[in-house]
């Protein structure tokens, strides 16, 4: 079977990274890019235009040209912006991707449930692959005293905020570590968190951007990881974390929650950020073995349905 992935963009944007990660799974399996059978493509609006209407009309446009079937996974799925009218205009432009495509992905239920609600489509669930670990990276200078760790891009709404909180609350006043850069666009963010960091008598290191090796060796020496985004729609960061075996706290939403249920035991849901427990026993987020992955097995099992149709 012969499989041809599309997900324009730059290498470190996390859905481009899901999708390098996802094609050495499945050729794992005996699955190769040339000469496809199919076509599987990565949408989130950001990657294919500068606004959900371009973005929309890219991708249709390319579709239009390209190999059939086709399949589609898509990211960052809309259906609960607090924001209604940007909402509707995000479902219209998922809903269209949906209609030009043979067979659609996401990563959770409640994801498939939106599908189901703005275009009718029955959606597959495929559960993200959880990264395999990287060694090589350097032990960082910060480990030198307790942290709470985020990972990835900084961004408004990731949660960095609440982390520095809870570090304010705690007697100890651990250091916060955020192990990566700004995403495009929100550099004047981590101004304003090392402003509230100062303010509040925490110390705050961002990272800038790691490489591999460098955010694998940061996920390890983390004393408390944490997922403070609460509006995920599904979370690759969860899914680092967990490649590097560690059993983060999470904030609570659909996402979490529903992970929290297919993974017992794998993740540490919250509703406020209290990091007592974490920092007096930080092996508590360690976890005892590998999670189990069948993405490539799984997306592999789908492509020959859609094949056979």
């Amino acid at each position: 079977m012969r499989v041809a992935t599309v997900a324009p963009g730059p290498a470190g944007h996390g859905v481009v990274r899901h999708a390098a990660l996802l094609a050495a799974r499945v050729a794992e399996h005996g699955v190769g890019p040339a000469g496809p059978d199919l076509v599987h493509a990565q949408f989130t609006d950001a990657l294919w235009g500068p606004d959900i209407a371009s973005a929309a009309d890219a991708f249709t446009a390319w579709a239009a040209t390209v190999r059939r079937p086709l399949v589609v996974t898509l990211h960052d799925v809309p259906g609960a912006d607090p924001d209604p009218a940007r909402d509707a205009r995000r479902t219209a432009g998922y809903a269209r991707v949906v209609a030009a495509c043979e067979a659609v992905v996401v990563s959770a239920e409640h994801e498939a449930a939106k599908v189901a609600a703005f275009s009718g489509r029955v959606a597959t669930v495929v559960e993200l692959p959880v990264p395999r670990p990287v060694d090589g990276g350097a032990v960082p200078v910060w480990a030198d005293r307790p942290t709470l760790g985020v990972l990835g891009f900084v961004y408004p709404g990731k949660g960095h905020a609440d982390v520095l909180d809870a570090a304010a609350r705690h007697p100890s006043r651990p250091r916060v570590v955020a192990a990566g850069g700004p995403s495009p666009g929100h550099g004047p963010l981590v101004a304003e968190l090392c402003a509230r960091a100062a303010a509040a008598g925490v110390d705050l290191v961002v990272t800038g951007a790691l490489s591999d090796a460098d955010l694998a060796a940061a996920a390890r020496a983390v004393t408390v990881p944490v997922v403070p985004g609460r509006t995920v729609s599904a979370s690759g960061t969860l899914a680092t974390w967990w490649g590097c075996g560690r059993r983060p706290l999470a904030a609570s939403g659909p996402y979490v929650r529903e992970q929290a249920t297919r993974r017992p035991g794998a993740v540490i849901v919250y509703g406020t950020l209290d990091v007592t427990d974490a920092l007096a026993d930080p092996a508590h987020t360690r976890l005892g073995a590998p999670l189990r992955c069948t993405a490539g097995a799984d997306h592999v099992a789908l492509y020959r349905r859609v094949l056979a149709c």
